[in-house]
């Protein structure tokens, strides 16, 4: 009994000076430098002792960037279920001897070209269609989300949001270098007469300037311009201004390809009394998991209208679906001081939460073991996957940091599990914050990360 009694106090004594240790080194990296010009917030628990490990102005409001993907994420499992899908559903309803199509769209964010033939081939060559009718009744006509920037449109990771979005509704523009003087060659996919390529490039020519590839977006134009030198293959995503209409322009002309006439297209809800004859179902394991591993805002926000449509009524509002989410915080986790929630992808400048309200979020995934399989399969591993490959390559928290990254303009975060050397498995959340310089921040974090793992 005493050599019992003996080992305990022993382990205890050990435990102690363990978390001491790890107190003490936390505490001497952040006096860091960078923390002369910038702030940060960390929470770091044991999610098997449900222990506070450390805690370093957790309670702080920040903006978490792309780790608020991670709630969004939490949120919409919980709610929606595993096995919720994301329908697109091509109907035929043959009314008054006249042979129409209806297509409705429920915002699938990844709905590919391959996709989109898999669905035109299901009507059969040769057809003659009297009406297509396009249903966009999901949600309303607000493609962007409240306190997102105006000026970051063009690009792909503010898309032109709509119940029907082709190739995440942009375009992939391919440019490589042809003989010197001669324009450069441009690939377009997918093909469409929807928008317009010029290309005023030139190749191998220094004094043409640095190579731009740019959409014509102040003028909502869908003109896309190539200018400079060019002098070695680059690619670009450039988002489409009303992206409905750019995936039925391009189904329409895929229809033709295949000798299917289409006489005449408009906006109409579908009747419930249409056959369906397609319908593609996007598991909302692979929109999180897109979410997650790739930062793709546009899956993010799908799920937030998502989570709008369980009041069911439509159109659906962005905000629907956000109210949701303030809902489920207020419920379950949080009090309203310590979060402002605008949006699913963390591009709003309104967008505001503290590290304790994060943390307390991933516990609640972690307690949910089919939420937090289906949550870990999508995070980035350290020095492995997704925004974490090229991170942490070589050290003790290689393969060890599941996590989720954020970065905008002074802003760079990270949040997500951890596997410490005791097997114990971590939740943590950093939120750097007036950093404006992104590298400084994840070289910070990734000492973070290794002292949990160690």
């Amino acid at each position: 009994m005493r050599l019992t009694a003996t080992i305990i106090i022993t382990l205890c004594f050990s435990l102690f000076a363990t978390a001491q240790n790890f107190e003490a080194a936390m505490d001497s990296l952040l006096k860091d430098k960078i923390f002369d010009n910038s702030d940060v917030s960390v929470a770091i628990y044991d999610l098997d002792e449900q222990r506070a490990i450390y805690s370093h102005r957790a309670n702080k409001m920040c903006r978490p960037a792309s780790v608020l993907k991670l709630l969004t994420a939490g949120v919409a499992l919980e709610r929606l279920g595993i096995n919720h899908t994301i329908n697109t559903i091509l109907g035929r309803n043959n009314s008054a001897g006249s042979d129409n199509l209806y297509i409705k769209g429920t915002m699938d964010p990844l709905f590919t070209e391959s996709d989109l033939d898999a669905m035109v081939a299901s009507i059969g060559e040769g057809t003659v269609i009297d009406s297509l009718f396009i249903d966009c009744t999901f949600m309303d006509s607000i493609y962007w989300g409240p306190g997102w920037s105006w000026d970051d449109t063009p690009w792909e990771y503010q898309p032109y949001m709509s119940p029907l979005m082709l190739n995440g509704g942009c375009v992939d523009v391919s440019v490589k270098p042809a003989q010197k003087g001669e324009a450069p060659i441009v690939t377009c996919k997918p093909q469409s007469s929807y928008y317009t390529i010029e290309n005023e490039a030139v190749s191998h020519c220094a004094e043409a300037g640095k190579l731009t590839i740019m959409r014509d977006w102040l003028d909502n134009s869908n003109v896309i311009r190539i200018r400079g030198n060019c002098n070695s293959p680059r690619g670009d995503r450039m988002n489409m201004f009303r992206s409905e209409e750019f995936f039925i322009t391009v189904m329409i002309e895929k229809m033709a390809a295949r000798g299917i006439e289409v006489r005449h297209s408009a906006y109409r809800a579908m009747p419930d009394s249409t056959e369906l004859i397609y319908n593609k179902q996007r598991p909302i394991t692979a929109v999180v998991k897109e979410a997650l591993e790739e930062s793709n805002n546009l899956c993010a926000e799908a799920l937030i209208y998502h989570l709008g449509a369980l009041y069911g009524h439509y159109p659906v509002a962005h905000k629907d679906g956000v109210r949701i989410v303030k809902g489920f915080l207020d419920y379950n986790l949080a009090m309203p001081e310590h979060y402002e929630i605008a949006d699913g992808s963390g591009l709003s400048l309104y967008t505001y939460i503290s590290a304790n309200t994060m943390l307390q979020m991933l516990d609640r995934i972690y307690r949910d073991k089919s939420i937090y399989n289906t949550v870990l399969q999508g995070l980035p591993i350290a020095g492995w996957s997704g925004t974490l490959k090229g991170r942490m390559g070589g050290t003790a928290a290689e393969r060890k940091i599941h996590a989720k990254t954020g970065t905008v303009s002074g802003i760079c975060t990270l949040a997500g599990y951890a596997e410490a050397r005791n097997g114990h498995t971590l939740a943590f959340v950093i939120f750097n914050q007036g950093i404006m310089t992104p590298k400084q921040a994840r070289r910070w974090q990734n000492k973070v990360c290794e002292l949990m793992c160690k």
